[in-house]
């Protein structure tokens, strides 16, 4: 697993209330499989505001810059300012994690670690582990 376009982070929006959002940003990953979002490595979360009421399901973005006026944002113009500052601070974050090479075991660790969900199927994972869990209290 290689890290993703230098830059780019996956950004997680969902709803936290009914007039805040969460964006959650997590590392892009290249994977034989294509481009993936890396859901077990939290790099920052940063509470949005909006003055609608929004209450859609999870959406997904690929964030590249900490400019606002970046085409990234552009289908979310009224929080690119926000969604600019997360991602500088997730960034910061994922810079700041140490680069040097793993060890053999190390990296045997971490494979059997990660979990790479495809961003379009996160919410088909969360929902199918919700259902598991309902059963298991229920049956």
């Amino acid at each position: 697993m290689t890290i993703s376009t230098p830059g780019a982070l996956a950004v997680e929006l969902h709803p936290h209330s009914p007039t805040d959002w969460i964006a959650t940003y997590y590392p892009m990953v290249a994977t034989p499989a294509g481009r993936w979002a890396d859901v077990t490595r939290t790099l920052h979360q940063h509470l949005m505001t909006t003055t609608a009421h929004l209450l859609e399901p999870a959406r997904w973005l690929e964030a590249a810059s900490p400019d606002p006026a970046h085409p990234c944002y552009a289908g979310h113009r009224g929080w690119a300012a926000q969604l600019a500052v997360g991602y500088a601070a997730a960034l910061a974050v994922y810079d700041a994690e140490p680069s040097e090479p793993l060890s053999l075991l190390e990296a045997q660790q971490l494979r059997a670690g990660t979990v790479v969900v495809p961003a379009g199927q996160l919410s088909e994972w969360v929902l199918d582990d919700l259902e598991e869990e309902a059963s298991d209290i229920t049956g």
